[in-house]
């Protein structure tokens, strides 16, 4: 049994065939935009977000012909995500791969971002259910406002936790959770449901969030596809350096010399164990929200992802 299949249970043949989908599905797009996105599925990533979409539809009435576009359209979502965020955040590698932006130039990469976010709500729209696309496009329009608002703190190394956490919640939560709402909708369940499994989505989101930023300093760049200590260098304060008490001075770009420092001094505190408590404590309360849903293959499976992804050690 492989590592997938423990991990997404009843989602995983669907899982298999939404990723043969989309491949075939960007090969039929101008090679100009698939060339590079092709390449950036070929570098691997969990497919959690459609796996949640699945796994939430699946705690109703499963109907495939509407979900599998669905689950299309939030992971086509995520890769656009990801190829403007490279560019904002002036990425060299992803999954240790060169990024798009590197590849190709900063301008290009915006244009092929933006087009896959089309492509994503135009494989919103073949559910036939407006609602998925309204609810794509609003996580989409709260994940470029935390962008921007992140932009204007960069350098103030001096933010709270709380302001680390709505941009979290805007970076990697929102989706999450929006994934969910999806999948429930399509399902068919009551609003009471839907609303926890939305819940669930973004308590689990925060989760992921906060332990990545954890393995930013514990795992080795080889490991986590990216060089360690990058957000360090471009500016932005995560949990396990806010919670290492180590003093950065704001308005300025920390050497490479610096950061790596600031790296070894968080490694050596108990900043990273102390922000992956607070992640299993979103894990726990993700959980919780499964309390009313009604028991089967699927909730185990969104129960034992929540421990995922605290646990995971890439």
């Amino acid at each position: 049994m492989t590592e997938q299949v423990a991990l997404f249970g009843p989602a995983d043949p669907e899982l298999r065939i939404v990723e043969d989908l989309v491949a075939k599905s960007i090969a039929k797009d101008p090679p100009e935009v698939a060339r590079p996105l092709t390449e950036l599925f070929a570098a691997g990533g969990k497919r959690i977000r459609p796996a949640l979409v699945m796994l939430t539809a699946m705690c109703g009435s499963y109907d495939r012909d509407r979900t599998i576009p669905a689950a299309m359209a939030v992971e086509v979502t995520h890769a656009a995500t990801l190829v403007h965020d490279d560019v904002i955040d002036r990425s060299p590698t992803r999954r240790g791969r060169p990024t798009v932006a590197a590849t190709l130039g900063d301008e290009p990469a915006i244009v092929i971002g933006d087009f896959y976010f089309a492509k994503a709500y135009e494989l919103a729209a073949r559910t036939n259910t407006p609602e998925v696309v309204a609810i794509l496009a609003r996580a989409v329009m709260e994940i470029c406002a935390g962008e921007v608002r992140q932009q204007s703190i960069r350098y103030r190394y001096s933010t709270s936790a709380d302001e680390y956490m709505r941009r979290i919640e805007a970076k990697t939560a929102t989706l999450l959770a929006a994934c969910c709402d999806i999948g429930a909708l399509l399902g068919g369940l009551d609003d009471a449901k839907r609303t926890a499994l939305r819940s669930y989505g973004r308590l689990l989101g925060l989760a992921f969030q906060i332990a990545d930023d954890v393995l930013d300093y514990t795992a080795t760049e080889g490991e986590v596809g990216k060089p360690i200590g990058h957000d360090i260098l471009e500016g932005f304060a995560t949990l396990p350096l806010m919670l290492a008490s180590i003093d950065l001075e704001d308005g300025r770009r920390p050497s490479e010399n610096e950061a790596r420092k600031v790296v070894d001094a968080v490694r050596n505190s108990d900043g990273p164990q102390r922000a992956l408590d607070q992640a299993r404590d979103h894990a726990d309360a993700a959980r919780s929200q499964l309390a009313g849903i009604d028991d089967g293959e699927a909730v185990s499976a969104l129960a034992a992802l929540a421990g995922y992804v605290v646990s995971r050690k890439l």
